[in-house]
């Protein structure tokens, strides 16, 4: 019985932690002095040009599981499990509700 109370009152310890002490709150610094493009050293990244929109751009149907293959991870079958299990549905869900309020406003890509 003894041995219970003595990790009970360890456990109770361990869990409150330092209460006192130095506050966590840290200042912001500076954040350094930007570098234009033409000092030496400096590289200028090249922006893709912008993708061109196809019919299937327009569809939920061909989009959504293109955007759950894209965005999970870099395991090929995690990826074709994410794009097929949830894509898919997420798809057919997607055109349904553009069949009842019409096309998004805005284009996505």
């Amino acid at each position: 019985m003894n041995g219970h109370r003595l990790l009970a009152a360890s456990l109770i310890l361990l869990g409150t932690g330092c209460q006192s002490g130095m506050s966590s709150r840290r200042v912001a610094t500076a954040e350094p002095a930007l570098m234009s493009p033409t000092e030496p050293g400096t590289t200028v990244v090249q922006t893709q040009p912008p993708r061109e929109l196809t019919w299937a751009d327009r569809h939920p149907l061909f989009t959504k599981p293109r955007e759950y293959y894209d965005n999970s991870g870099s395991n090929r079958v995690v990826k074709t499990a994410a794009a097929t299990v949830i894509g898919v549905p997420a798809g057919i869900f997607g055109e349904l509700k553009q069949i009842v309020t019409g096309t998004p406003p805005e284009l996505r890509y």
